[in-house]
């Protein structure tokens, strides 16, 4: 039970840094008039060109390959239950890194999540 926790764990946080990157990267795109003939070349230009876009794409494929691991090991209804850690994971780091506001609704929803998370692992 413990290797499968760490290896969700270690995926949540993998995939969890990909989607805080991919935002990064989100972010810095210029506006794009996207019915302008042409202006979709630009666009993709202009997305794949972002360095934090690959970075993402790194972290979100390491994450997919701890994910695996953690299949093969454990039920799937306990495995994808532990992965909606990454919630409670993307809401600390979009406050520390992107300066989100945490308010009390996604306090209390993020709560909600960890005892789901919970009830589902005792029942293991």
């Amino acid at each position: 039970m413990i290797n499968i926790l760490l290896l969700v764990l270690l995926a949540e946080i993998l995939t969890a840094a990909g989607q805080i990157f991919l935002k990064t990267a989100a972010n810095d795109l210029e506006s794009h008039d996207l019915k302008r003939i042409g202006a979709h070349v630009n666009f993709l230009l202009d997305v794949f060109s972002k360095p934090a876009l690959w970075t993402g794409f790194a972290f979100m494929s390491l994450g997919l390959v701890a994910w695996l691991f953690a299949l093969a090991q454990g039920d799937l209804s306990l495995v994808f239950s532990l992965g909606s850690s990454q919630y409670v994971i993307i809401l600390f780091l979009a406050h520390f890194i992107l300066g989100e506001k945490i308010d009390r609704m996604k306090v209390l929803g993020t709560f909600l999540v960890v005892l789901g998370i919970t009830f589902i692992a005792m029942s293991h």
